[in-house]
């Protein structure tokens, strides 16, 4: 009877263990900056390919994410004197909306610090995983705004603390942002 007891104690105070070690994910890291240009892009980046790219991937974005205005001048009291334009709709009609300051580049990294690269035989659809872009607006009242997927998947502007044409910050995310947290010091 004692040796069951014993048995069981053991396999209860190693369960966590095992858990833990199962969750474990490899750490991810994201380099992310705010670029007004592609030139910035590229004298950061060293990448003019991609600087390019995202830049082109903003633009289109921008006309489905932009803010709505019934008028020039309710568009421009938030954004500014000449900061913004009619725009037309992909399916006809048109609004009014701000222009694109600028553009969001993210980049999945692995743990070493370098671009992930996409799986063998990975098409396109891979590679563009790997890098992300987003237009950028600049607000008078809000300072830099981008894109945000909000509930029932409308997408609203929200606020960002990149500082724009400024070295690409990294974030990390998975379990080594989870266990720094709890990690005993070092």
């Amino acid at each position: 009877m004692k040796r069951s007891r014993k048995t069981a104690l053991v396999l209860m105070g190693s369960a966590p263990l095992l858990l833990v070690a199962c969750a474990q994910q490899p750490e991810v890291q994201t380099s992310e900056g705010l670029f007004t240009s592609v030139e910035t892009c590229t004298t950061e980046t060293m990448d003019p390919s991609m600087c390019r790219q995202a830049f082109e991937h903003a633009q289109v974005q921008a006309d489905a994410v932009a803010p709505r205005y019934a008028s020039v001048a309710e568009c421009e009291a938030e954004f500014g004197e000449g900061q913004c334009s009619t725009r037309q709709q992909a399916g006809g009609g048109s609004f009014v909306g701000p222009m694109m300051a600028g553009f969001f580049l993210s980049q999945m990294m692995n743990t070493r610090g370098g671009a992930m690269a996409p799986a063998a035989g990975a098409g396109p659809a891979a590679t563009a995983g790997a890098t992300r872009a987003a237009p950028a607006f600049l607000s008078n009242q809000s300072g830099w705004l981008r894109p945000q997927a909000g509930p029932g998947g409308a997408t609203a502007l929200a606020r960002t603390g990149l500082q724009p044409d400024r070295a690409p910050t990294v974030r990390r995310g998975g379990f080594g942002r989870a266990g720094a947290g709890r990690s005993a010091g070092g």
